[in-house]
């Protein structure tokens, strides 16, 4: 039997697609490690992010709320006080809480994402910090001039990041794409996921042999995000296109170094050769990185470990490969972006289990805390999710329902609006998206502009909406606006005051037709 404080190990695949892994149904071999890891896990079929990048979305999995109430929206946000974050919470219950991180956006920024983190290493940005124990140099006193080296650096470096993320100006400066290859490979862009992995295992390794206190142990890879760059031997198995097709080995060098194309609404569609240019190389990212997870898996398989160990695997977001003309995961809410991985192994949990219906990543925050035996201050929110032998616990009104915000990172716009106004209206960027789910069915929301329904089972891609479900449809929009005013209700801040167009008068209109604000 399980110890009361397991110890749990939250694993983000940043910017990782459902559909490349074969445990969700893919056929390419791409994923072989996660997938015999699932096999003996709970995998959720149906888990939806609640954001569409990278900042809401784990802003949400660390507080356990929507971003309509935690109000983490932008790279300019700061998670408010007022919300316990997970880390805070395992810390204060004795748990050491350490943090692995590739992705700037969480490691660097100051947006209050690492509170309760007592020891947090960045693998991504100008400036690396690694543990001291990994390894590389095993005389304390060189260990300890690098340590305060890396800290001076810093400290100089942080506010730089900090402006590009947060100055328009800047952040369409570094889209050059002479400067792109530079950053990209220099500054640590997609961090270092081999390094991170290997300090993972081993700190989690050398700490749960000294079995003082429980670990929490969050890791962010960034694997999967442009640019891509696998090794040879993953190009050569997933991607020979770029072997065979000269024209697709330059157009994937360009395509490399143009950032902004990374992230921006395409006028044209992809040629043949393009689109499957950039799925392959996907694809050999996807395979990639889950060659390098394979001895942190099986050394969490351990039966000495797993018996005491949750271990949490959830992508944040997904991307867009060229669908709908969108590239990246700035624009929508498209289930290329929102329909994430999400497996969970429970402590001592012995058999593998699917779990069909849809499920929100915000609920992995509570499902921890309850491994945790730890009582949330308000807990007459929460609510389990049965599965077969555990529960995921969840803060919302309505179990049946999912839904999912997709605010638009204003810097993105900004830049759109100056460089390509006529895509603006076209690709409504400035426009909030929701989304919310029943079942196989998706309401889809753009602002005040329109409400689209899709039968997911039939229309996976969501190309046909159902027009002619009238009924259905205002059941679907009462219940989106239920959910969002439930959310809004309990938010610390105000959503109105946020940067950006980000509440429209229609859905103000909706929350005082609900009894939610004056």
């Amino acid at each position: 039997m399980p110890k009361s404080k397991p110890n749990i190990v939250f694993i983000v695949l940043d910017t990782h697609r459902v559909d490349r892994l074969g445990c969700y149904g893919y056929s390419r071999g791409t994923s072989p490690n996660l997938d015999k890891f699932a096999s003996e896990a709970t995998l959720f079929e149906n888990a939806i992010s609640p954001a569409q990048w990278t900042i809401p979305s784990h802003a949400s999995m660390f507080s356990g709320e929507f971003p309509s109430t935690h109000l983490t929206l932008q790279a300019s946000s700061m998670l408010s006080g007022d919300f316990t974050t997970l880390a805070e919470h395992l810390k204060e219950e004795g748990y050491n809480t350490t943090g692995f991180c590739n992705n700037p956006l969480v490691g660097v920024l100051e947006n209050g994402l690492r509170r309760g983190f007592e020891h947090f290493y960045n693998y991504g940005g100008a400036i690396q910090s690694t543990p001291m124990e990994n390894g590389n140099m095993p005389l304390k006193a060189l260990q300890g001039i690098r340590d305060g080296y890396q800290k001076v650096m810093q400290r100089v470096a942080v506010p730089i990041q900090q402006a590009i993320a947060g100055s328009p100006a800047v952040f369409k400066f570094i889209l050059n794409p002479r400067l792109v290859s530079l950053w990209t490979r220099y500054a640590n862009f997609k961090g270092n996921g081999p390094s991170s992995i290997k300090d993972t295992h081993d700190y989690f390794q050398r700490k749960t042999r000294e079995g003082q206190k429980p670990q929490f142990v969050f890791l962010n890879l960034m694997g999967t995000h442009l640019p891509y760059t696998p090794p040879d031997k993953f190009i050569t198995e997933f991607a020979s296109i770029i072997k065979d097709d000269p024209e697709a080995a330059k157009f994937m060098r360009d395509y490399n170094t143009r950032a902004f194309h990374w992230l921006l609404p395409m006028k044209e569609p992809y040629t043949e050769m393009e689109a499957r240019t950039l799925s392959d190389m996907y694809d050999a990212e996807v395979a990639y990185q889950d060659h390098l997870l394979g001895q942190l898996l099986e050394n969490l398989s351990h039966p000495d470990i797993r018996d005491n160990t949750m271990v949490i695997i959830v992508g944040d977001h997904g991307e867009m490969l060229g669908e709908h003309n969108l590239m990246g995961h700035g624009l929508g809410l498209y289930q290329e972006l929102i329909h994430v991985p999400l497996i969970i192994r429970f402590p001592g949990q012995e058999a593998g289990e699917r779990v069909t219906g849809p499920v929100s990543t915000t609920y992995v925050y509570h499902t921890a805390l309850e491994s945790a035996g730890i009582e949330e201050a308000h807990p007459e929110y929460a609510e389990p999710i049965q599965t077969r032998a555990h529960s995921l616990k969840s803060k919302t009104p309505d179990l049946k329902r999912v839904f999912s915000e997709g605010y638009p990172p204003m810097n993105l716009i900004k830049i759109i609006e100056k460089q390509e106004s006529a895509i603006m209206d076209e690709f409504n960027c400035e426009a909030i998206h929701w989304a919310i789910f029943e079942n196989n069915y998706k309401l889809l929301r753009v602002d005040a502009i329109q409400d689209e329904l899709f039968n997911l089972a039939e229309d996976p891609s969501e190309i046909h909406h159902l027009d002619k479900e009238e009924e259905q449809l205002e059941d679907f929009g009462a219940a989106l606006d239920a959910c969002l005013a439930w959310a809004g209700s309990r938010s610390p801040g105000d959503i109105s005051q946020q940067p950006g167009n980000l509440y429209d008068e229609q859905v103000q209109e909706r929350m005082r037709a609900l009894g939610y604000i004056e």
